[in-house]
């Protein structure tokens, strides 16, 4: 189900099965309904019926994207308006208990996962990081949260996978944006809009809602990827202040593994909330054990300056590191 061209609203492709669909029929599938305004063979001409293995594209939609069917729902034709609308809207209602139950279920998992894992060995914690998505066509969304929920980083304690908690096709609406705010979701849009009523519980929200707008697949994926590794390992408390980088690693007796840097940007101060990356893998953080200039101990070096480092309870600090201070 997509939109068609400019003043046809909403349209779908369907394939008749038995007896002869016709303009002006009435008709229902999934959570939807309509009443045939138009039919289009796959060329674009206009048809005033069609007869069993004849695939269409069916204009006349009436409830609209927000409540489109599922590829693969059954299309079939009703005999008036009120019939449609009474059985649409109970399959819809059936789905919003579906989605609701499936909500409660997301919002509970990561903690019953958590405290079933407590006093295990070697068992890692599992957090989800949830996502609401919108997309053009049930093909984008099947393809969209398949991909997304094969999206797993982790760590030696820790693992983050997405989960899409809610999908739909067409523009997002107000109930989509009010689910993102109570289960604290990402929202992607694909090739989609919002319509009004979205955008203003959106500002309504201030800021705790905000819907991110895409058109190609790999730049949702790395957005959530990135998403995952900040859930993961966030940024130390404070703001940036300074990087250095390690030349060398020395082994000094009671110090252990001490790391040859050079500031590069800002300072380095002792008491910094600390860093280490290796290209994009978050190796360290925390604190600093010692901060010497030649063989002084200081509290701060600055940029341009050579010093050795050594950090509290980690070791693994390698040439081409790079350290980062963040002060509150």
């Amino acid at each position: 189900m997509r939109p068609c061209r400019a003043g046809l609203g909403v349209c779908a492709t369907t394939l008749v099965e038995r007896g002869t669909l016709k303009v002006g029929d009435v008709f229902t599938a999934g959570a939807a309904w309509g009443k045939c305004r138009a039919l289009q063979d796959e060329f674009g001409n206009s048809l005033e019926e069609a007869g069993p293995s004849t695939p269409v594209r069916l204009v006349g939609w009436t409830t609209g994207a927000d409540r489109a069917p599922r590829a693969g729902d059954a299309l079939s034709v009703v005999p008036d308006e009120p019939t449609a609308r009474k059985l649409a809207d109970a399959r819809n209602e059936l789905a919003n208990q579906a989605r609701d139950a499936k909500l409660r279920a997301a919002s509970s998992s990561g903690f019953d996962k958590f405290m079933a894992n407590l006093g295990g060995e070697g068992i890692k914690e599992e957090r989800t990081f949830p996502i609401v998505l919108k997309a053009d066509t049930a093909g984008s969304v099947e393809a969209i949260t398949s991909s997304l929920e094969g999206l797993d980083v982790q760590d030696d304690v820790s693992r983050v996978k997405a989960k899409v908690i809610y999908s739909g096709v067409g523009d997002l609406t107000k109930s989509d944006i009010a689910v993102a705010s109570v289960q604290g979701a990402f929202v992607v849009a694909f090739n989609v809009g919002s319509n009004a009523a979205a955008m203003d519980e959106e500002r309504r929200l201030s800021g705790a809602v905000r819907t991110n707008y895409y058109s190609v697949v790999y730049d949702v994926l790395e957005e959530i990827e990135g998403k995952l590794q900040k859930v993961l390992s966030p940024t130390p408390d404070g703001e940036l202040v300074g990087t250095a980088v390690v030349k060398q690693c020395f082994d000094i007796g009671k110090l252990g593994k001490v790391a040859g840097c050079g500031v590069e940007t800002g300072w380095i101060r002792k008491s910094a909330n600390i860093r280490v990356m290796r290209g994009d893998a978050i190796m360290y953080q925390g604190r600093l054990r010692t901060l010497r200039s030649v063989k002084v101990d200081v509290e701060r070096i600055d940029a341009g300056s050579d010093c050795g480092l050594s950090f509290r309870d980690w070791e693994e600090v390698e040439v081409g590191d790079i350290v980062e201070a963040y002060e509150e």
